[in-house]
């Protein structure tokens, strides 16, 4: 049942690309490479922004797991959900 059929869309191949090339012309201004050049060392640049974060060392076996909101909710005699 199955025919040997041709595909009909020809394959691109390097010689079109080179072909189509030739009559390429630049979409970038020197304007916008120096806007982008900029971004990139100013992103560069930023990439060291919050490396040095520490949580301030608190003294006990706990200290990062001890909830924030116990204090506050110990304190509150009206609170609805005690």
């Amino acid at each position: 049942m199955e025919e040997d059929v041709e595909d009909e869309v020809a394959e691109i191949k390097a010689a079109h690309f080179e072909e189509s090339m030739k009559y390429a012309r630049r979409s970038v201004s020197d304007a916008d490479i120096r806007k982008y050049q900029a971004f990139a060392q100013t992103l560069q640049q930023s990439r060291g922004f919050g490396t040095e974060f520490r949580f301030p060392e608190s003294s006990g076996p706990e200290a990062g797991t001890a909830d924030p909101f116990a204090t506050a909710a110990a304190a509150d005699e009206d609170d609805l959900y005690s």
